[in-house]
C-alpha cells in the first residue's frame, strides 16, 4: 500500500517516522542534500517532503540556517481535530442516506484494518484508516466539505495518533474496532446518528492525542523518550486517525 505513494508521500512518512521515533530530536537540521543522498534519491522530493513538515508544523526554516525540527507540544497536535470533528460530523450526517444498506467498501476497509492489526502491520492499518475515512467524505458528495477536509492533510496527520495510542497503551486492535459504529450508523442510514459517530470518533482520538506519556507528563518529547518502555515499535510505524 505504501509503496503506491509518490515519492515525496514516502519521503515525509520516513522522515514523520523517524522524528517521532527520536532520530532527530527538537533543534536538529534537515539537510535537503543529506536527506536526498541517504535515500539515494534527487532532492526535489526531500523538498516537497520538508514543505509540506513544515505547514504541519513538526519542522521549521530558519534564516540562513535551513530547516529545523521544532518542538512540538501535544496541545499543539490535537488543534487539528475539533475542526476535523466539525467537518466529519456533517460528512456522515451527507453520507448516511447515499450509504444506507450499501456500506460494502467500508466493510472490506474494516476488515483489512482489523486484520493489519492483528499482524501489527501499522502502515498499513494506517493507510486503510485513512482510506476509511475518505471514502466517507467522497460519499458526503460535497466539494467544499472534500477540498477542505483534503486540506487537512489527514493521510498524513494519522501518522502522528496511533503512535501516541500505541504508547498509551489502547493497542491496534481497539483503533481498528472503533471504526464499527461508523459503519453501523451508515448503514441504518440515520444521518443524526452517524454524524454523531463521526464527531464522537475523531474527538476521541483527539482527546488521546493530547494525553501526556505514561509518566504523567505531557511532554513533548520525542516518542521515544516518552513511551515508557515502548521501545519496540514496528519499523515504519505510522498513525491511524
Amino acid at each position: 500500500m505504501i509503496n503506491r505513494l509518490i515519492l515525496s508521500e514516502q519521503v515525509k512518512e520516513e522522515l514523520l517516522n523517524d522524528i517521532l521515533k527520536g532520530k532527530y530530536q527538537p533543534g536538529d537540521r534537515l539537510v535537503e542534500s543529506q536527506i536526498a543522498k541517504a535515500m539515494g534519491i534527487s532532492q526535489s522530493p526531500v523538498r516537497e517532503a520538508l514543505r509540506d513538515l513544515v505547514a504541519m508544523r513538526f519542522v521549521e526554516v530558519v534564516p540562513y540556517k535551513g530547516a529545523r525540527v521544532r518542538m512540538v507540544d501535544p496541545n499543539e497536535l490535537a488543534e487539528i481535530y475539533p475542526v476535523r470533528a466539525s467537518l466529519e460530523e456533517l460528512a456522515g450526517q451527507l453520507a448516511a442516506p447515499r450509504l444506507k444498506g450499501h456500506v460494502e467498501e467500508l466493510e472490506s476497509i474494516y476488515d483489512a484494518m482489523v486484520d493489519a492489526a492483528r499482524r501489527n502491520e501499522v502502515h498499513e492499518l494506517s493507510a486503510h484508516d485513512a482510506k476509511f475515512h475518505k471514502v466517507i467524505v467522497a460519499a458526503a458528495a460535497n466539494r467544499i466539505l472534500a477540498d477542505t477536509w483534503g486540506s487537512l492533510m489527514i493521510e498524513t496527520r494519522t501518522f502522528v495518533t496511533t503512535v501516541r495510542i500505541i504508547i498509551l497503551d489502547h493497542g491496534l486492535q481497539r483503533v481498528a474496532e472503533m471504526h464499527r459504529p461508523i459503519i453501523d450508523a451508515l448503514k441504518s442510514g440515520n444521518a443524526k446518528k452517524a454524524g454523531a459517530e463521526m464527531r464522537t470518533h475523531v474527538e476521541t482520538f483527539g482527546k488521546l492525542i493530547q494525553k501526556g506519556d505514561p509518566n504523567g507528563t505531557n511532554s513533548s518529547r520525542s516518542v521515544d523518550a516518552g513511551a515508557g518502555g515502548h521501545d519496540d515499535l514496528p519499523k515504519g510505524t505510522a498513525a491511524a486517525d
